[in-house]
């Protein structure tokens, strides 16, 4: 049976022919006026052809139709987001989620506006052309399906060789096991960009140089911990380890495909708030004279720490104090930090009380040095010993 346009439009989108995707959209517009998927589709291809405006066009007569549908409420998203309106930009992902809890998409959005949602890093995603991340997925590709056999049949032929010959081909980055949201698929890494792990690089700007073997094998830990099961516990992984070998990567000289692909796993552990550590659920913590001695290697992780807190203010409605560190006998001090709470507390926590915080470490630069505040996620009176104090004030 011969297909309509609108059939042999979506069949060009889903090859990631986008031109004739249009062109057969443009020869037949008469017969599609009211039709909310020939304005969906014609969105989504000049989307990809990084044409906004006329996007745009579309996204808007396909909304006069329709209003609740994941494709194009991404769509609409990434067009705000491109333009810095995060705040229409986290509507739209807030309503792809109400209607599809588990969107990848939407939930990496949330997390980079939350974490990254200024002018400049906007800018740096457009310039990156690490946009298209937050496109509305396309699915996968029948073209590379038709493939699929020859692959295999290749594949069996390289095995064979190098079973019989020894031969050292080279080799990509390919996970088995999917897990927490992520697709193994999603993360694989080619044999030409595990090559160019560690481009040659002048410019200076990265804190960690690693070698092509210690960028593959961070990379494979950061996967493993945010994806298997802590003790076979599906409710429990090593995020927080993922996030501190993460760390080591962003700020790295690795290559700008292990940056993108591994900032997408911090994305996923991010936008996860359901999973976020706790007092009981917290694996890795980490010590506070390593933060100190290496701040961003730790950014954005988890730590509970065991001090007390001084100083109490609110400054432009935030309320936040001074918090001493001590290690856990109450003898030694590490360090003291501005700690900044979500929510006032019921009632006051400095004074003669030693307290263990569950806290996320922010790590900001200021004046060319680095400084690390901490954000309160829940704290605990651990006791009240006035006479432990008024020693500890007296040192």
């Amino acid at each position: 049976m011969k297909k309509t346009p609108l059939e042999k439009a979506l069949y060009y989108l889903s090859r990631r022919k986008f031109t004739k995707c249009l062109d057969e959209l443009e020869s037949s517009v008469d017969l599609y006026r009211d039709s909310f998927s020939y304005y969906l589709v014609g969105g989504v291809a000049c989307l990809y052809l990084n044409d906004f405006g006329n996007a745009n066009l579309y996204f808007q007569k396909a909304r006069q139709q329709r209003q609740t549908d994941t494709t194009l409420l991404l769509g609409q998203a990434v067009l705000y987001l491109r333009h810095g309106d995060t705040s229409r930009a986290t509507q739209y992902y807030l309503d792809v989620l109400d209607l599809d809890h588990n969107n990848k998409v939407a939930k990496k959005g949330l997390a980079f506006i939350r974490e990254k949602g200024t002018y400049e890093e906007i800018y740096r995603l457009i310039d990156s052309n690490a946009l298209k991340r937050f496109y509305p997925p396309l699915g996968l590709n029948p073209s590379v399906v038709a493939g699929l056999f020859a692959a295999i049949l290749m594949a069996t032929i390289a095995m064979v060789c190098f079973q019989l010959f020894g031969a050292h081909f080279a080799r990509g980055i390919i996970f088995k096991n999917s897990g927490n949201g992520l697709e193994a698929a999603d993360f694989s890494i080619t044999t030409d960009e595990l090559q160019n792990a560690a481009p040659l690089r002048t410019d200076g700007q990265f804190t960690y140089t690693l070698s092509e073997s210690e960028i593959e094998r961070t990379y494979k830990n950061v996967y493993k911990h945010a994806t298997e099961p802590y003790k076979g516990d599906e409710s429990l992984h090593r995020t927080n380890l993922a996030r501190s070998e993460a760390n080591l990567i962003l700020n790295s000289n690795a290559s700008e495909v292990f940056k993108v692909k591994t900032q997408e796993i911090v994305d996923a552990i991010e936008a996860d708030r359901e999973h976020e550590p706790t007092f009981s659920t917290i694996i890795d913590n980490f010590q506070c004279e390593d933060v100190l001695r290496d701040p961003e290697r730790y950014d954005g992780c988890y730590v509970v720490w065991t001090g007390m807190l001084a100083s109490p203010e609110t400054v432009n409605g935030v309320y936040k104090c001074k918090f001493l560190v001590w290690d856990d006998s109450i003898e030694r001090l590490f360090g003291n930090f501005d700690l900044y709470f979500q929510k006032v507390p019921t009632a006051p926590i400095s004074g003669d009380r030693i307290v263990q915080v569950l806290a996320k470490i922010k790590v900001d630069t200021i004046n060319g040095k680095k400084s690390i505040s901490l954000i309160e996620k829940s704290n605990t009176v651990m006791l009240r010993n006035q006479e432990k104090v008024q020693s500890l004030n007296q040192n």
